[in-house]
């Protein structure tokens, strides 16, 4: 078994890629099946099921652990940490806990369990801190660039997002749900802009995102979150 996860869903989405990449290039069966959507009966169908060949297949299984508490949930948790005949890769949008990754490595086949956890590095939430905040601009780049090393410039570019969305809601007076201490670095960090100046940047982002997607932009993401992050 396979378990991808972590909050850092762009990282973790391109190591799915390539692991169903690797099974398709060997011609080996690939069946994504939504927690959301699944049934116990549905899973049970899709572990047992075989070919005249005993050909094994990959079923990929979404945000599993997502669900809310059920007696569904332990059921379909305990139904894939059995040993299985086919190898199954979970994908999950948060980290899981080492109880978590307990019970499922605990049942299953402990020699062929493989865990990829893709964390949020301290230097990207460091970044993100930094802006607007009085200082060495070339300092400000070289942690942007160490941020993008290690978590990638796309993630870096959606967390930008998740941070001037957060700093609007605050300094037009909205409530941010989040931890003590994080809305009060929140309510410090908004104080060095304008709502004028952060509707700005916001709808530079925008600007930034539709021209990612249709292929016209004329400078790559690195260098428009370089000039970002300047004129932050």
């Amino acid at each position: 078994m396979i378990i991808i996860h972590g909050e850092n869903t762009t990282n973790s989405r391109q190591k799915l890629v390539e692991v169903i990449d690797d099974k398709k290039s060997k011609n080996q069966e690939i069946i994504r099946l939504e927690a959301k959507q699944l049934t116990e009966a549905n899973l049970e169908e899709a572990l047992g099921a075989n070919d005249l060949f005993g050909t094994s297949k990959r079923i990929i299984i979404e945000e599993l652990h997502s669900l809310p508490v059920s007696k569904k949930k332990k059921n379909l948790i305990e139904l894939i940490s059995k040993p299985q005949i086919h190898d199954i890769v979970l994908w999950e949008k948060r980290s899981l806990t080492k109880t978590m990754l307990g019970k499922i490595s605990n049942e299953s086949n402990q020699s062929s369990f493989i865990d990829f956890e893709f964390k949020i590095s301290k230097t990207l939430f460091t970044w993100l801190d930094s802006l607007g905040t009085p200082g060495n601009n070339q300092k400000k780049l070289q942690l942007l660039h160490s941020t993008i090393e290690t978590d990638g410039e796309f993630f870096c570019f959606l967390m930008l997002v998740r941070q001037m969305r957060m700093l609007i809601e605050v300094k037009s007076g909205g409530v941010v749900k989040g931890a003590p201490f994080m809305i009060v670095k929140l309510n410090k960090q908004a104080s060095n802009f304008s709502l004028h100046e952060l509707l700005d940047v916001y709808k530079e982002l925008l600007e930034i995102d539709i021209k990612q997607k249709t292929s016209t932009s004329l400078i790559d993401t690195v260098a428009m979150l370089d000039l970002l992050s300047l004129k932050m």
